[in-house]
């Protein structure tokens, strides 16, 4: 009780008939604990160190706090949301900071939920304010990308922002993501706007070094380090056939059972028994393999509401796409890049328990809030890098739920003797034994590894420290290099620009040479941090830059001419030819890339796009499959079609919804700039977005109606929406639903959106 565990009371409460014989001292700090820490306008009681979160969190003017993965981080934000709305008379404009468009949908739904009963506030996911809600007064709750974030403050009609939540903020200072720059940039341009900053991390034992890289107040800042849900290590070893329980309090210790039997699917089973098991395989390959392979030991589950979603994925994707046979069997997996519409089904089925294996890649890392009483870990990398501590723990932390059970079990699994899958388990596992987590500095503090060294490198071309460095390395090396240009432009001081003019010798000359080349408006260079200024400059100052506007008419010709186009000035052939998946792989390679886009930009629906690509790969006669080797292509083969199903999606998602629109976005604020807006063509960046032409579907999407049902609405029942100009001034909701037959696809998911709208 001392913990103030209200939810593992509960379960002692209703489990154990010796509770009600604690001592009158117990039953008095109980209720007032039940009076005082109880959420308002809910049914739920604040453990003890969410109540001191909460209440700190109110009494601040910027906070950074962590905790265990269970603390419930995104439970004590959204209270605090709401005391907010209620103290300040819904005045406040909010913003919620997430890594990945995988999380803005799931965070967009749950807040749909929790604020169903505020009626003044929208909840919405593009940095495009609709008209529609302009004209009812509202306030807003934006779910924002860094990217989103970035474009949202560059335009200065939107309206201001009062406070800035940052989820999963480890991911601003991680030394090996990519996106870390950007996560880093668009807080600090957020920061410079006056809007008050939260972070929330995961078991980081010094939260305030967030507070320091915004040159905050350190003192404002608490971390939490005992977990609400004791969690049980193991370690399942079916190379060499033995278990092992876990502590950082004593030596291994053997569990006598026998395992004589190797399989891993039956341990799976077995040790799952009724409860619910994730398993983590780090790659996507991986994650669908496994799944498939195991739910071919199961029996037919044969339940309707899983009927249902494998309808769903017929329709909307392909009758073969292994999902379906996976689900028929309770069976999912999960990754990022995975239709948002499928994703949410999945996660549905599983938090309803009508699923009970769920496989799945990084994505819960992320943040993606899908606990389970066990979680199996089979591999101890992301990527070809090994777990950070952090990285773990965040992980290991999804095993048992607050509101569900008192335990979780974490068990490590080495399934096969190969790299980074437990291969060597005497340093592998110390980061699970000892769960000591080291206080972090972020690269652009300590400028370790020759980092201040790299960027004046980025800067100048000249070679980097490291010889064999990554693309990830060398990716993050030019963004932050570009982002110090930006400041030095700007004149803006940070702590990445000072550190940088402090810790390298050359900065100062480096940077006033670059200063110098450039001509391109400051704006477009701080709107695109992660292209060298160097290639905007040449298309700045291109003679033929008239010539180039991008048409309103859109086939496949005038994509691929314009990919091409793209490609020579951003250098792609450079640029983006590295890594183990790189975009740009030959010139030949943007045919297929303008076909997908073409059908895209058009508002072709997911299947049709699905059906065009197996029709290329056909008249291709092979394709190149996950280890790079040459298949034949048959389009009967499941195998071969899966591949074109799991390579489109992530396409569509990675490539044409992020490098291309990026690209095509800088494209475009280069024309504007140079010519003028109404000599500039069209935007292709937010047809890449949207996945339409259409000025009507983007506007629909806008007000958080999925690109599929934007389609369906203005095809089949236009009357429904009021339009003037470009702009969404009406929707007749109730009309809608009133045209669409019960139990048809579009009514259910319209009649969901529309219940936690308020409308």
């Amino acid at each position: 009780m001392k913990l103030g565990n209200f939810p593992a009371i509960k379960f002692l409460e209703s489990d154990n008939n010796e509770f009600d014989k604690y001592s009158s001292e117990y039953l008095l700090e109980k209720a007032i604990k039940e009076i005082y820490q109880k959420i308002p306008k809910s049914e739920f009681i604040f453990t003890d160190a969410q109540y001191e979160i909460f209440e700190l969190l109110k009494n601040n003017n910027h906070f950074s706090f962590s905790g265990p993965t269970s603390l419930g981080k995104s439970f004590i934000i959204n209270a605090f949301i709401r005391f907010l709305i209620t103290e300040h008379k819904a005045t406040d404009n909010i913003i919620i900071l997430v890594p990945t468009r995988a999380l803005i949908n799931q965070t967009v739904l749950r807040l749909k939920k929790d604020f169903k009963d505020v009626k003044n506030y929208r909840i919405l996911a593009h940095p495009l304010v609709p008209e529609f809600y302009k004209q009812e007064g509202a306030r807003y709750i934006f779910v924002f990308t860094p990217e989103r974030l970035m474009a949202y403050l560059s335009e200065m009609s939107n309206p201001k922002i009062d406070y800035l939540f940052v989820d999963e903020a480890q991911k601003i200072i991680s030394a090996k993501d990519t996106r870390s720059p950007l996560y880093y940039y668009s807080i600090l341009q957020a920061e410079r706007k006056s809007i008050k900053l939260f972070f929330a991390s995961p078991n980081i034992p010094n939260p305030e070094i967030f507070l320091q890289l915004f040159e905050k107040s350190t003192d404002e800042k608490i971390s939490i380090k005992n977990s609400p849900v004791s969690q049980n290590r193991y370690f399942l070893d079916l190379v060499e056939s033995r278990c092992v329980l876990l502590s950082e309090f004593s030596s291994e210790e053997n569990i006598p059972i026998n395992l004589g039997n190797n399989d891993f699917f039956y341990w799976l089973k077995k040790l799952t028994g009724t409860q619910k098991s994730i398993i983590y395989c780090n790659t996507k390959e991986d994650t669908i393999n496994y799944a498939l392979n195991f739910s071919r030991s199961l029996p037919d589950k044969n339940n309707e509401q899983i009927n249902l979603v494998i309808d769903l994925i017929k329709d909307y994707l392909h009758e073969k796409y292994f999902l379906i046979e996976c689900l028929q069997k309770g069976v999912a997996f999960h990754f990022g890049s995975l239709p948002q519409r499928i994703r949410e089904k999945v996660e549905l089925l599983f938090t309803d328990k009508i699923i009970d294996y769920v496989f799945c890649t990084s994505t819960l890392l992320e943040g993606v809030n899908l606990p389970a009483k066990n979680i199996f870990i089979l591999s101890n990398a992301i990527g070809l890098s090994k777990f950070t501590d952090i990285d773990f723990w965040n992980l290991a932390g999804r095993a048992g739920r607050l509101t569900k059970e008192l335990s979780g079990n974490i068990i490590c699994t080495r399934v096969v003797q190969k790299g980074n899958r437990w291969d060597n388990p005497t340093k592998d596992l110390d980061v699970v034994k000892e769960k000591n987590i080291k206080p972090i500095k972020p690269i652009v503090i300590s400028g370790k590894e020759n980092f201040f060294k790299n960027i004046g490198s980025a800067l100048s071309g000249k070679a980097y420290t490291k010889k064999n460095a990554s693309n990830n390395e060398k990716n993050i090396w030019v963004q932050y290099a570009n982002i110090t240009l930006i400041h030095e432009l700007r004149s803006d001081d940070s702590v990445l620009r000072s550190n940088f003019i402090a810790k390298n010798d050359n900065a100062k000359k480096l940077l006033q040479e670059e200063k110098k080349k450039n001509v391109v408006p400051v704006k477009i260079l701080a709107s695109s941090p992660m292209i060298k200024a160097q290639y905007q400059n040449s298309i700045y100052t291109s003679p033929n830059l008239s010539n180039e506007i991008l048409p309103s008419e859109i086939d496949y010709d005038s994509v691929l001419l314009n990919l091409k186009r793209i490609s020579k000035y951003y250098r792609w052939d450079i640029e983006e030819s590295g890594g183990r998946n790189p975009m740009y792989k030959s010139e030949k390679s943007l045919g297929y890339y303008a076909t997908i886009m073409t059908n895209w930009i058009n508002s072709t629906p997911l299947n049709l796009m699905i059906t065009n690509a197996i029709k290329y790969y056909t008249k291709q006669g092979i394709y190149f499959d996950n280890n790079n080797q040459s298949q034949v292509f048959i389009a009967s083969n499941p195998h071969a079609i899966n591949f074109v199903i799991i390579e489109l999606i992530t396409k569509i998602d990675n490539i044409l919804r992020f490098k291309f629109k990026n690209y095509f976005e800088n494209f475009y604020q280069l024309l504007d700039g140079k010519l003028g807006h109404s000599n500039s063509g069209v935007n292709w960046a937010e047809f890449l977005e949207y996945g339409t032409t259409d000025y009507k579907v983007i506007e629909v999407q806008n007000i958080g109606i999925p690109r599929h049902l934007a389609i369906f609405i203005l095809k089949k029942h236009p009357d429904c929406l009021k339009f003037e100009e470009r702009s969404l001034v009406g929707f007749d909701h109730v009309k809608l639903l009133s045209k669409l037959e019960e139990g048809l696809p579009e009514r259910i998911e319209l009649e969901e959106i529309f219940e936690f709208e308020g409308m």
